[in-house]
């Protein structure tokens, strides 16, 4: 199931598997990534919110399988493709480089990983929905 999603290759879901991270122990999907460290530093104060750079803590070899994947969805990335996701990652690569998206993507992946890890669900990129992660049975 976790295949499923674009940029999650055998070893990396394999990884994620072999880690035994149980889902339940995190309360949001921000969690589960800050555990392997792709999540902004936070440097908050009262009600304002200042994000810094990537944290690189937490499983080194899990982010860098998740970057990795990440790339190799950029580099097939289709310019003239109409999908929303593809725009969606077509504006990252504009406003923050090769990097940058690479390293978001893996970020969104690790979010919809733990969705996947928590339920019976499958995961189905919904091609009318621009914002919107479609879960079904």
């Amino acid at each position: 199931r976790l295949m499923t999603v674009r940029g999650i290759g055998p070893i990396t879901a394999t990884a994620l598997l072999a880690k035994q991270t149980e889902p339940e122990r995190f309360a949001n999907a921000r969690q589960f990534a800050a555990y392997f460290g792709i999540v902004p530093d936070q440097h908050s104060s009262g009600q304002k919110v200042r994000l810094g750079k990537m944290a690189k803590r937490g499983d080194a070899y899990v982010r860098s399988l998740m970057v990795v994947g990440a790339h190799a969805v950029l580099k097939q990335l289709r310019p003239d493709s109409e999908h929303p996701d593809d725009r969606r990652l077509q504006r990252w690569l504009q406003r923050l480089g090769r990097k940058g998206a690479a390293v978001r993507l893996a970020n969104r992946n690790l979010r919809i990983a733990w969705v996947l890890l928590r339920s019976e669900q499958t995961y189905q990129r919904k091609p009318n929905a621009c914002q919107e992660i479609e879960m079904s049975h």
